[in-house]
């Protein structure tokens, strides 16, 4: 373990070689280097749009000073490219049907007996779709006062900026990955994988 605290930097963006069913342990930090959200999932498999873990209903998810069990299943997408990190929850009745975190530094590194762990830096915008508000972007507030108290330099701020936008319209148009269809296919595989376990 390294002595620096924060995100690890120079990881691949993508793995090489993950089985299905391995481990993965998504671990997001904020651009101050304090730790942020730790989710652990399974791997599916990837297609064009990045590489797909699931999550099940019951996983520990945490962050130092609160922890709770996630309440349905869902899928996680690591976009192959990008500044995002996508949750999609599997529950009608979840508020929430789309989370999705503009995040930076995403990469993946392999850890002990064949899991992996994905370290981002949350950028704190998020796009939502929501059952009950619709599709918007959230936490802007946040937003402005990390850029100033964390120092988050002018291009990275217009970046970020200009992919929520692009997120925005692509949820708000139910383009895949964010369809339900697609979610469909890799909802299934994930339950194939948990009859073969």
């Amino acid at each position: 373990m390294s002595a620096q605290p924060g995100c690890p930097e120079g990881l691949p963006r993508n793995p090489a070689s993950v089985a299905a069913g391995a481990l993965v342990v998504a671990r997001a930090w904020k651009y101050d280097a304090s730790p942020h959200w730790v989710v652990p999932g399974f791997y599916l498999g990837s297609d064009e749009f990045g590489h797909w873990v699931h999550q099940p209903a019951g996983s520990l998810v945490s962050r130092p000073g609160t922890a709770h069990l996630a309440a349905c299943d869902a899928l996680c997408l690591f976009p192959s490219e990008g500044q995002w990190i996508a949750t999609l929850y599997d529950d009608p009745d979840e508020d929430f049907d789309i989370y999705i975190d503009l995040a930076g530094s995403i990469g993946w590194r392999r850890m002990k007996r064949g899991a992996w762990e994905v370290n981002s830096i949350d950028l704190d915008l998020d796009v939502i779709r929501s059952h009950s508000r619709g599709t918007f972007l959230d936490d802007e507030d946040e937003f402005d006062q990390h850029r100033l108290s964390m120092g988050y330099p002018e291009a990275l701020q217009r970046s970020i900026r200009a992919e929520s936008k692009v997120l925005l319209d692509a949820v708000r148009a139910d383009a895949a990955p964010f369809n339900a269809e697609h979610r469909r296919r890799w909802l299934v595989r994930a339950r194939s994988l948990q009859h073969v376990g």
